[in-house]
Formats: C-alpha cells, sequence, structure tokens
C-alpha cells in the first residue's frame, strides 16, 4: 500500500484511567509514515487529562460536548454524533476500547464499515453483566476483538461460536521504558508502600488501610495515588477513624506517576478484579517489591516468591505477605525479587511490542478483508 492507512481511534473522553493511557501510548507510538491518525473525543465533556495528543500535528482530533443531562438521552445523542460522523467520513480501521465505546461504536456506523471495527477490552469478562456478554455474542460477527490477557481471550472463546475465534486476539499492554525506571534513590529511613488506582470497590484500597494498622511499623507510609470514587468517602472515614493521618496519604490523579513508583518500597495490588493491570508492569520497570492478590493476577503475570508475592484475598495473607516484605527489605532475596520483576516487564511488555501487534492486526485486517 502507497498511500497511508487511515485510523481513526474513538473514544469518549480521554480521562486519567489505566484504559486510556493505554489509548493514547498507541496513538503516539504507531508508524505516522504508514498510518494517517485521527481521535474522535465523542464525549469530551470533561476535558482531556491527557492533551498533549491536541499538539500534535500529526493527529487530528475532533472533540464533541454532549449536552443531554438525562442517561438515556445522552447515549442516544451521542448515537446520532457518531452515525453522522461515519458516514461523513471514510477510514480504514476504527479502533475503539471499553465497553460502552466498543457497543455505541460498533451499533452507530454504517454497514461500509464491516470487518473494519477492532474493540479492545480491557478486562477479563468476570466484570460483566449477562446481558454484556450477549451483545458481545451478537456483535463479534462483523468486528475484531483485542484482549489483553489469554484469559479473557479464552472467556471471549466460551460465549462465542468457533467460527469467529478468528476474530479475537490477544495483545498485551506496553509501555515506555525510557519512562518507567528506577534511579535507586530511596528513603532508608522509611518504607514507603504504594497503590495506584481509582478509589473504587474493584480497586479494594480499604483492604491495605484495614491491614497497616495491624503491622505497628513506626516508619511507614501508605501513598494511594488516583482519582476518587465510589469509595472516596469511605476511605477518608476509615483513615480518620483508624488515626492513620499521618500514615496513610490519599492523591489525586498526576501527570508524573513515574516519580511515585521511584519513590515506592513496596507496591501492593489489592483489587479484586484486573485484565491486564498497568500499575502492577509499571512499578516492576520501576523496580519495586510488588505484592498483588489471587483474582489481580489474571495471567499468572507474578509467580510467587519469584518476580513478587500473591497473596490469596484476605486481610490475614496480606498482612503475612506485608510483613515478610518488610522484613527482608534491602536484603539480597528482595532486591533479586525486585530485578526479576523488572525483567520480566521489561521483556513481555514493551510499548514496541504493543505497537507492533496491532500494526500487523490493523495491515492483516485489511489485506484478508478489504483488499482491492
Amino acid at each position: 500500500m502507497n498511500k497511508k492507512i487511515k485510523i481513526c481511534f474513538v473514544i469518549s473522553n480521554l480521562g486519567a484511567g489505566g484504559a486510556e493511557r493505554q489509548f493514547v501510548e498507541l496513538i503516539n507510538s504507531i508508524d505516522k509514515s504508514k498510518f494517517s491518525i485521527c481521535v474522535c473525543l465523542y464525549a469530551a465533556n470533561k476535558g482531556v487529562f491527557f492533551s498533549e495528543i491536541e499538539n500534535d500535528v500529526s493527529i487530528k482530533v475532533e472533540k464533541n460536548i454532549l449536552t443531554q443531562k438525562i442517561k438515556v438521552l445522552k447515549i442516544l445523542e451521542a448515537l446520532f454524533y457518531l452515525r453522522r460522523y461515519f458516514i461523513n467520513n471514510d477510514f480504514d480501521i476504527v479502533l475503539t476500547a471499553l465497553f460502552m465505546n466498543g457497543l455505541l461504536v460498533r451499533v452507530s456506523v454504517p454497514t461500509r464499515y464491516n470487518n473494519k471495527i477492532v474493540y479492545s477490552v480491557r478486562n477479563n469478562l468476570t466484570s460483566y453483566s449477562w446481558y454484556y456478554k450477549i451483545i458481545e455474542k451478537l456483535l463479534i460477527s462483523k468486528s475484531f476483538v483485542v484482549t489483553n490477557t489469554h484469559k479473557a481471550s479464552q472467556q471471549f472463546k466460551s460465549i462465542t461460536k468457533k467460527k469467529y475465534f478468528h476474530r479475537i486476539t490477544n495483545i498485551y499492554n506496553g509501555f515506555n521504558l525510557n519512562r518507567f525506571y528506577s534511579n535507586g534513590e530511596k528513603d532508608c529511613n522509611k518504607i514507603i508502600i504504594g497503590n495506584v488506582g481509582r478509589q473504587t470497590y474493584q480497586k479494594n484500597q480499604i483492604q491495605l488501610i484495614n491491614v497497616l494498622r495491624t503491622l505497628n511499623q513506626n516508619n511507614f507510609q501508605l501513598q494511594i495515588v488516583g482519582s476518587s470514587g465510589d469509595q472516596s468517602i469511605l476511605l477518608k472515614e476509615s483513615i480518620k477513624k483508624k488515626s492513620l493521618e499521618e500514615k496513610v496519604i490519599l492523591i489525586d490523579k498526576v501527570t508524573n506517576i513515574e516519580d511515585y513508583y521511584r519513590s515506592f518500597d513496596i507496591f501492593v495490588l489489592t483489587s479484586h478484579y484486573e485484565g491486564c493491570p498497568n500499575v502492577l508492569f509499571e512499578a516492576m520497570l520501576s523496580k519495586c517489591f510488588c505484592i498483588i492478590s489471587k483474582r489481580a493476577n489474571t495471567d499468572d503475570f507474578v509467580i510467587d516468591g519469584e518476580n513478587g508475592l500473591v497473596y490469596n484475598g484476605t486481610d490475614e495473607d496480606l498482612e503475612k505477605s506485608l510483613r515478610y516484605a518488610v522484613k527482608i527489605k534491602g536484603s539480597d532475596t528482595f532486591n533479586a525479587i525486585c530485578e526479576n520483576g523488572y525483567k520480566y516487564a521489561k521483556e513481555n511488555f514493551s510499548m514496541g511490542k504493543m505497537v507492533l501487534s496491532y500494526e500487523n492486526l490493523f495491515l492483516n485486517i485489511l489485506e484478508k478483508y478489504h483488499q482491492k
């Protein structure tokens, strides 16, 4: 192909979430000599957290503000906007991510976009309701699904017919190795335990607060970095009730998250469920000692005792893992586990590997379904 392939990246808005960050990383890193990039933000009401894409002259950004307040009317407004947008434009590939975006895009596009839609799933299907699964089963015949864990890939295959298996591809998340690294500078007089994620039930940070009170360590500090959510009030109340105001710090979303990782001695992912957790690999690349709940360890990313610790989800087992990590901090074992985590993330989750996989997928789709 001599002319550039036109790709439209569609998402409601670019907030501060992990899925949005991966979306932006792919947009920024894709080969602009081969691909012409347009970004459609069809519900950009809250502003664009990853605003750097608006300053890139090689990327065309279309932003739409929804005016309706009632949820049903807002969805209809978004559908009509997307319908008009795709009627008036012509793209070779359309990429979207997250369930609602995937639904609205696939429902709104004209038939000429059959076999041009790539829908990226950011969680495993454990978090999907039964009617979500029915919708996915119906829509996959004319689109393609990218999962970011093998577990999610198998789950999708379990709800679809075998003849559609070729439409499901697994591509792990990718990370900028130059951004996430360890400079080796830690505060030797303090143990900093970190958690990164929205303050929601899924992320389960309340467990960390409950457990840390039992450690009786005078020199530790817990930093929870992430935007507010459905558990923000509970977290604040728990911190106050347990008199942990000086021990636990809640930090709002930040643009320099890499600086926080570099200060963490121990990173803990307490989530009830995850797909391919960005924060885990960012912590590994920053050479943090990582502890993860069993249910968040989707594809067995962490092998217990080798490149991190896996706890069974209970408060008691998390406390046990934290006590062990604190005890061995600075030892050869501690440093070896950190180093193994770094090597694992670097070898399997590089940005280059992810981008190349997406580029090859786009080219294969065009060659198989749209070659004239």
